[in-house]
């Protein structure tokens, strides 16, 4: 059981410059980062091995009038639906010489069961498994799916790097096709992507490497530059290929049911003169704030037309943090969503 809970040191009243220079509003920001594991692990050596593990948190930052308040910061993402709070987290799990990742999902306060290890891949392989979050939102979850290793009688090791966007009540699917979800024209738009990709190149033993159909379910969400962005992956088409596939970006417009709310950047290189180190940057909805992610930190930023303020209020954040949960809100909903953080209620792990 985890009780909600405030850090002390983040609830931070700041005050922005000149007068009150907007109305209240509020982001839920998930965050993606690395944390280290103590000791190495017991798998399948070579390229694949990782010292780290992907964890999640959620930051709610509101602005009423000129005070920004940081009104939470837990461990998971936090994420905001019709019939209230999903959370969303993984779970690492070791069977002798096997360690597999699995991301669950379901709703606040409702007792979960997590998937576990299979135990053929316990008894007789030593590998690993790795699954971390892309994208979250109300209705889907994009994942990157790693895997590496060998079992007993088998011809070759294998290894494979997929994309997969699922259903967010469905953590174990396999994952949806892309047209299921951005319709026929983003399907042609991969296939489009790929034969330009293999048109392209020249080495014949290269190319004959990659599969010639891209797979339609092999494709997610992430964010680039300040805004979600839609991208397939090609996979070789041997498994004993190790570690060759290409990510090839697609131009699709994103649907704002997806996007949660936020305004949309059209400049990211004015973000980047502004803030150099910038990695990512998140728009109020009615442009008149802004959050910026930088390499160790957030900074919040109050906005009045073309002038942007200094930093009104800074957050640590883990080294290659990303943003993988961003929705904004305001008025009534944003109050809802304060009244649930501030609730002495637990959650069921």
């Amino acid at each position: 059981m985890k009780t909600k809970t405030l850090s002390f040191a983040l609830i931070l009243l700041v005050g922005c410059f000149g007068e009150s220079l907007g109305q209240e509003a509020g982001v839920i920001l998930g965050l993606r980062y690395e944390t280290p594991i103590p000791k190495p692990l017991p798998y399948y050596a070579g390229s694949a091995d990782s010292l780290s593990r992907a964890a999640y948190r959620t930051l709610l930052i509101a602005r009423d009038d000129d005070t920004f308040v940081v009104r939470t910061d837990e461990d998971d993402l936090l994420v905001p639906r019709a019939a209230g709070f999903w959370r969303v987290g993984t779970k690492r799990s070791i069977y002798n010489n096997w360690v597999e990742d699995f991301v669950w999902a379901g709703a606040e306060g409702i007792p979960r069961t997590l998937a576990g290890i299979q135990p053929y891949n316990g008894e007789y392989c030593k590998g690993h498994r790795k699954q971390i979050v892309l994208y979250a939102g109300p209705r889907y979850v994009s994942l990157e799916q790693r895997s590496a290793g060998y079992c007993e009688g088998a011809a070759h090791p294998w290894f494979f790097n997929t994309l997969a966007t699922v259903p967010i009540d469905s953590t174990v699917h396999s994952g949806l096709p892309i047209d299921a979800v951005l319709g026929e024209a983003a399907y042609q738009a991969l296939q489009a992507s790929v034969r330009s990709f293999l048109d392209s190149l020249e080495d014949g033993e290269y190319r004959a490497a990659f599969i010639e159909e891209p797979d339609a379910a092999n494709w997610g969400l992430r964010r680039q530059a300040g805004r979600w962005t839609v991208g397939g992956r090609l996979e070789a088409a041997e498994e004993i290929y190790r570690d060759i596939y290409v990510d090839l970006p697609l131009s699709l417009a994103v649907p704002t049911a997806l996007t949660g709310g936020e305004a949309p950047l059209t400049n990211w290189a004015r973000i980047q003169s502004f803030a150099t180190d910038a990695v990512d940057a998140f728009i109020a909805p009615d442009r008149d704030w802004m959050i910026i992610l930088h390499p160790d930190r957030l900074t919040v930023h109050a906005i009045q037309g073309d002038a942007v303020s200094a930093t009104v209020l800074t957050l640590p954040s883990a080294p290659g943090t990303r943003a993988v949960l961003v929705q904004w809100a305001r008025s009534t909903r944003l109050q809802r969503w304060i009244r649930y953080f501030e609730q002495p209620t637990s959650s069921s792990e």
